[in-house]
């Protein structure tokens, strides 16, 4: 087959239009970051970059839920710890007040104090996480879960339980509902010292004290299940960071470009380029000179 010039030139400008669409793709990656950044650049490393930024994205969910749980069975505990000190407060007082040496205006005085501490327990009880009641069950916008009269102690909350997903496959409870606070017996206690203080009952006073170590253990039941779940939420934690920190890498391995290897990559193309470029100029030049003789 005969070569002509016209065959060449055709030749010359498709490599010509070749250079200037690959110089373009790769300026586009040098300018993005990155090597893959729509389905035809590679399908398969496309779909396989999409995997793994849907896994990084649940894995954040899960991070944002461990982080929620944490501060929520943070402050748990924290008021648990409050509502014990109380407890021990009033184990002490009730010691102090089964002495006959008191008198019964003594023990008159003492079970105000020890109905102030009975309000702060009732106070402790209703505290709330980011405005969400911590005791009320799943009735977390309840104004009050507990309502102290004066005589009685009204439960408003409920059993739910809260749980948060923590993985694809595991789910944790995280709160203490009003109903396990009410079987500590903790209120009970702090209102039967109160009554046996203002009868001035010494009988009754001691009685009580086993009532309030009851009360005393319970709490500290409660407090230790939440030291466990709070050990949970922190290899959750670990295990979905590290997790994330290896899906990144991975995301970028996929998809990233190569910045010296493009660039390189590009001045090569910028060079095929120019070349081009000037050996078509010089054949249509060598054309119009043959037609002008």
């Amino acid at each position: 087959m005969r070569i002509t010039q016209s065959m060449i030139t055709k030749s010359l400008l498709s490599s010509i239009n070749q250079n200037r669409e690959s110089m373009h793709s790769i300026q586009g990656s040098i300018t993005t970051g990155k090597e893959v950044d729509r389905s035809s650049d590679d399908p398969i490393k496309f779909f396989r970059a999409n995997r793994f930024r849907q896994s990084i994205k649940q894995n954040e969910q899960y991070l944002e839920n461990v982080q929620n749980a944490k501060g929520w069975l943070q402050t748990t505990s924290s008021n648990l710890d409050s509502m014990l000190s109380q407890v021990m407060t009033l184990r002490e007082r009730a010691v102090q007040s089964a002495n006959d040496t008191l008198s019964a205006e003594n023990r008159l005085q003492m079970a105000s104090e020890i109905n102030h501490i009975l309000e702060d327990l009732v106070n402790m009880a209703n505290e709330s996480f980011l405005n969400k009641n911590l005791f009320s069950g799943t009735k977390t916008k309840v104004d009050n879960p507990f309502v102290y009269d004066g005589n009685s102690i009204e439960y408003q909350g409920n059993t739910g339980k809260i749980n948060r997903r923590i993985s694809e496959n595991l789910t944790i409870n995280i709160n203490v509902t009003g109903q396990d606070i009410l079987d500590t017996n903790i209120f009970n206690a702090a209102l039967e010292l109160r009554i046996a203080l203002e009868n001035d009952d010494t009988n009754e006073i001691a009685n009580t004290i086993d009532s309030i170590d009851t009360a005393s253990e319970k709490m500290i039941s409660l407090n230790t299940s939440i030291g466990s779940i709070q050990q949970q939420l922190e290899l959750a934690e670990d295990r979905l960071e590290t997790a994330n920190l290896n899906l990144t890498t991975f995301l970028s391995e996929t998809e990233d470009v190569d910045l010296a290897s493009a660039i390189t990559q590009y001045n090569s193309e910028e060079m095929a380029y120019q070349a081009a470029l000037q050996s078509t100029a010089n054949i249509l030049r060598l054309n119009i000179m043959d037609f002008l003789r």
